[in-house]
C-alpha cells in the first residue's frame, strides 16, 4: 500500500486570537529595554499577555503555573477540540479565569495535572517543558541534532532536558553568562515574554507546507493485519478508516472497542473482529471489513487489534 506523507499545518496567531486587547497597546514604564518594550508590546497587541495595570509589566515578577499555561495556549494558537468536553482537573477550580486554557493544553498532550499549584510560580524547566510541548503540538520541526552544553545540567530533571535543548538549539532561550540555565530559578514575566516571542516566530518561520484539503487522504498505511486510512474531516478532527480485508466471510466484522490518548501526543485506537450471526448462514467467501472513527487532527495515530474469540 502506497504511503503518504502526513502534512501538519503550523498554527498561527489569527485575528480571532487578538482579542480585545489588540485595541491599544500599553507603554509600560518599568520596561527600560527598548527591545524587551517592543517585545511585550508585540505579545500585549496578540492578546498572549497583559500588564499588571495599563502602565505597569512587572517585568521582575514571577509568573504563575496559571499564567504560564495561557500564555503557551496562546502563543500556539491551540484550540479546543470540538468531540472532546469536560472539566481537565478537580483542582481547576469552576469559572476560574485559566480554566479553558487548562482544558486545552490537557487535550494537545501538554504537560498539566491535577497536582500542578497553578497559582504559584513556575520554574524555569517546567516552563520550558511546557513552552516546547506547546510548539510541538503545532507541528513536527527538524533540529540539527546537537548538544548544547549546559554548565549546571546535572540540576535539570531528566524528563526536562530535551525540552531545554530544544529551546537552545532553537534560540527560543539561553544560557546565562555562566552558561547555565538555572532550572529550579522562577521565571520572570519578562522571560517568559522573551522565550514566548521566539516561539511565535520560530513557528511562524517554519511554517509546513499546505492543509490537505477536506476529505484528502492524509496517510494509507498498513499497521499489523489492518489497513489505517487518515482523512481529513476538517482543520480540527480527521477520520480513521480501519479495513481487515481476510475475513473467512461476510459474517464477521469490526468495531472499535476504545480509543486511548497518550501523553506524547499519541492515540491508540483498539478495533476488535466481532463474531458471526450463528443463526444466520454465510457464503464461505474470503471477505473484508471496516470500520470508522474520528480523532482530533494533532495526535499521531496507532491502530491496534484487540484479541477477540477464535474464529
Amino acid at each position: 500500500m502506497k504511503k503518504t506523507t502526513k502534512i501538519i499545518s503550523t498554527m498561527f496567531i489569527s485575528s480571532a486570537l487578538m482579542g480585545t486587547l489588540a485595541a491599544s497597546a500599553s507603554a509600560f514604564s518599568d520596561v527600560d529595554n527598548q527591545n524587551d518594550l517592543s517585545i511585550v508590546k508585540e505579545l500585549q497587541t496578540a492578546g498572549i499577555i497583559q500588564g499588571i495595570s495599563d502602565e505597569k509589566f512587572a517585568p521582575n515578577m514571577s509568573i504563575t503555573s496559571a499564567q504560564a499555561v495561557k500564555m503557551v495556549v496562546k502563543t500556539a494558537g491551540l484550540e479546543a477540540y470540538p468531540n472532546l468536553t469536560g472539566k481537565s482537573f478537580s483542582s481547576v477550580p469552576d469559572g476560574a479565569w485559566y480554566a479553558d486554557a487548562v482544558n486545552i493544553a490537557a487535550m494537545h498532550g501538554l504537560p498539566v495535572h491535577n497536582e500542578t499549584a497553578w497559582n504559584k510560580p513556575i520554574t524555569r524547566e517546567d516552563f520550558a517543558q511546557l513552552l516546547y510541548s506547546a510548539v510541538q503540538a503545532t507541528g513536527d520541526y527538524p533540529v540539527i541534532m546537537m548538544y548544547v552544553n549546559v554548565e549546571d545540567d546535572e540540576e535539570i530533571a531528566e524528563d526536562k532536558r530535551g525540552a531545554v535543548q530544544f529551546l537552545l538549539l532553537t534560540k527560543m532561550t539561553e544560557l546565562d553568562k555562566n552558561g547555565e540555565f538555572r532550572p529550579k530559578e522562577n521565571l520572570s514575566r519578562m522571560e517568559a515574554a522573551q522565550m514566548t516571542h521566539a516561539a511565535v516566530n520560530f513557528i511562524e518561520t517554519h511554517k509546513q507546507g499546505e492543509k490537505p484539503s477536506v476529505g484528502e487522504i492524509i496517510t494509507e498505511e498498513q499497521q499489523g493485519d489492518a489497513a489505517v486510512d487518515v482523512i481529513k474531516v476538517n482543520d480540527d478532527v480527521n477520520k480513521v478508516v480501519i479495513t481487515k480485508d481476510d475475513l473467512p466471510h461476510p459474517g464477521y466484522g469490526l468495531v472499535v472497542s476504545s480509543i486511548q490518548f497518550i501523553d506524547d501526543m499519541e492515540v491508540v485506537v483498539h478495533y476488535q473482529i466481532t463474531q458471526p450471526d450463528p443463526d444466520k448462514m454465510y457464503p464461505q467467501v474470503i471477505s473484508k471489513a471496516s470500520v470508522e472513527t474520528y480523532v482530533p487532527s494533532q495526535y499521531k495515530i496507532t491502530v491496534k487489534e484487540r484479541t477477540s474469540p477464535r474464529m
